[in-house]
């Protein structure tokens, strides 16, 4: 066999695994905001998959094959929620068991069949931002900044206080009578106004929920 031929041969095959497999779509994904529903949270790194809907997470080992995503070895966290909030992870785990066609257009990340995609949005890369653990309380509570309004309770420990944020943590959408338990990031604001804080949180994680009864 000439070098050239087996030149030729290595040259095809390197095409046929090439085609065979498309990029990863590494990154942070999200939902659009809805009244209704916790946005979903996707993220997609180095062959790991981890997917939260507003109740447990399901992940597992993710690769892209010739459009289609396969997940190995899914699995899920045990926390027990609302009977709709169980059965759209139901749902989320069966899409993610069918191997989905996935296709990134942009910022956009299209899961599903058409007419039927989840459609996510990559998210800024924070992965260098400081790391924080909080706890949320159940309940929001009247405060005073520009306007009255009601404020986030949170705290570090459970054996602090509860304090007051005045603002919200993006990503973020907490349901009345549940608290959580939260990993987030904090991201410097360049030059924010008088009346702003000097720091953004955006969440990274729910790590616990809990129904907590009135």
């Amino acid at each position: 066999m000439s070098l050239r031929h087996t030149s030729l041969l290595i040259t095809t095959a390197l095409l046929a695994a090439c085609a065979s497999t498309t990029p990863q779509p590494d990154g942070r994904w999200q939902s659009g905001d809805n009244d209704d529903k916790p946005p979903l949270e996707l993220e997609l790194k180095a062959g790991r998959l981890s997917l939260h809907g507003g109740c447990n997470r399901l992940f597992g080992t993710a690769r892209v094959e010739n459009g289609v995503l396969v997940v190995d070895q899914l699995a899920s966290t045990m926390m027990a929620c609302d009977p709709v909030s169980m059965a759209r992870e139901r749902e989320l785990s069966q899409l993610l068991q069918s191997r989905p066609p996935v296709r990134r257009d942009g910022d956009r990340l299209l899961l599903g069949q058409p007419g039927q995609q989840l459609v996510l949005r990559q998210q800024a890369d924070l992965s260098a931002a400081p790391t924080r653990l909080i706890y949320v309380a159940a309940e929001r509570q009247p405060c005073s900044g520009v306007a009255r309004m009601m404020c986030l309770q949170v705290r570090d420990d459970k054996n602090q206080p509860w304090q007051l944020h005045y603002g919200e943590i993006e990503g973020f959408k907490p349901e009345p009578g549940i608290a959580y338990r939260l990993r987030i990031k904090e991201v410097k604001v360049a030059n924010p106004p008088a009346d702003a804080p000097s720091v953004r949180w955006v969440l990274d994680m729910v790590l616990e929920q809990e129904l907590v009864r009135s």
